[in-house]
Order: structure tokens, then C-alpha cells, then sequence
């Protein structure tokens, strides 16, 4: 009905009678993307209605970027979805990378195996900063699923756990406490006697590791969070 690139085969009229409606309702599947600045820039909705003289249930795809519209009819609910799924597929190929070099993701979508929005995420703590010190081994703070999907910030060992996925480790709180283990093993209590300002430290550096725990999570939602 209304097309950027091809010429339409229904009156103004028609078009404009549809374009009322969709404006009053709520479409029946969304994917939406922001831009830098918080505003819907992109989106690809699902509607259905009444057409305007037949009164005949038909569905609409309505693709929108910042250069094209498309506004698609249709008297099939399955071909609208597969037309719906297949716009945002496509969509999703074009996605890149943000300025922090994080994986572009839908605000919103429906649609199964895409980048969607991402949950809540855990925040590193100056504990866990600790617990890295006092545990065995060569041990590694994490990002993992827990048993309903839920993002959690676990340790393990190195050997055992994806890179990718790997928020802080061991060797990186050495290094910002300016300690080693050429003595004898560093454990948080012997830390806070020897580091300067132990407790501003571990702080600072639990609260630089934002961009690893949202870099990890990019690895473990491929698909939306629901």
C-alpha cells in the first residue's frame, strides 16, 4: 500500500483510511530499534483490522528505517507473520556494532534468534573482587545463566570457562593492587594489610568491569530476553 521503492495499487484514500487505523491501535507483533539519542528510528509492526469499505479481516506490515517505508496488505494472518519474521531477519543481518563496540540489539522484538534487549545485569562487587583472591587454583569471574535464564555473575576456573564470558580475572586484581604471589599466595586479608587503600580499590575496580559483564552478556543473548 504505501512503498519508498515500488509504485502501490490502492487509491490515496485507501491508504490514508488504513493509516488512521493502525495509528489507534496497538500492533499485534513489534520489533523496534533506538538510535544514540533514545527515539524509535526503526521498527517493523504486525496489524490486523477491518478494511475501510469491505470490512474484511486483513493484516498490514508496516516496515519503517530512516530512509524507507513500507506498508504491506495482506488477507493472510500466515503470510503477514512470515513477511513480519522475514523483515526483521533481514533487518537483524544489518545490525553492527554500538560506539562501545557492543552488539547493536533490537529495544524491542518477538522474533526468535535475533539480538534483542538485553535483562538486568549483575553488577561485579568488591566481595567477589575478594573471593577471587581466596580462591584455590586460577580462578576466573564469569557470566552464566542460572536455572530460570537469569544472568548471574559466577567463579570458576580459567580452564573451565569460556573467554568470552570471563569478566575479571585473578592475575588482572593482582595487578591493580600491585601485588604478586612470588611469596607465598595473596589472599584478601593479607591484601588489605598490604594494598593501598584496599577497600577504594577493590571498589574502583568492581565498578570498571561494566563493560565486561555487558560485553559477556552480548555472548549468552544471541536471542531476546523474555
Amino acid at each position: 500500500m504505501i512503498s519508498s521503492i515500488t509504485s502501490t495499487d490502492v487509491s490515496d484514500e485507501y491508504v490514508e483510511q488504513v493509516e488512521r487505523l493502525l495509528a489507534t491501535q496497538a500492533p499485534q507483533r513489534e520489533t523496534t530499534q533506538v538510535n544514540k539519542w533514545g527515539q524509535t528510528d526503526f521498527h517493523v509492526r504486525l496489524h490486523t483490522y477491518e478494511a475501510p469499505g469491505s470490512g474484511r479481516t486483513m493484516w498490514a506490515v508496516d516496515y519503517s528505517d530512516p530512509v524507507n517505508r513500507e506498508l504491506e496488505e495482506s488477507d493472510s494472518r500466515e503470510e503477514a507473520n512470515a513477511r513480519y519474521e522475514e523483515l526483521v531477519r533481514d533487518s537483524a543481518e544489518n545490525l553492527g556494532t554500538d560506539g562501545d563496540g557492543f552488539q547493536e540489539r533490537f529495544a524491542v522484538t518477538d522474533v526468535d534468534g535475533v539480538p534483542g534487549p538485553l535483562p538486568k545485569l549483575p553488577a561485579v562487587t568488591p566481595e567477589q573482587v575478594g573471593d577471587l583472591l581466596d580462591t584455590a587454583g586460577d580462578p576466573v569471574l564469569y557470566l552464566a545463566l542460572d536455572d530460570d535464564g537469569d544472568p548471574v555473575l559466577r567463579i570458576g576456573q580459567a580452564d573451565q570457562v569460556d573467554s568470552g564470558v570471563t569478566v575479571l580475572t585473578r592475575p588482572q586484581v593482582l595487578d591493580e593492587l600491585h601485588l604478586s604471589d612470588g611469596n607465598g599466595r595473596v589472599t584478601a586479608e593479607y591484601a588489605a594489610r598490604e594494598a593501598y587503600d584496599f577497600a577504594i580499590q577493590t571498589s574502583y575496580l568492581a565498578h570498571t568491569q561494566t563493560k565486561a559483564v555487558r560485553g559477556a552478556a552480548d555472548l549468552l543473548f544471541t536471542a531476546p530476553a523474555t
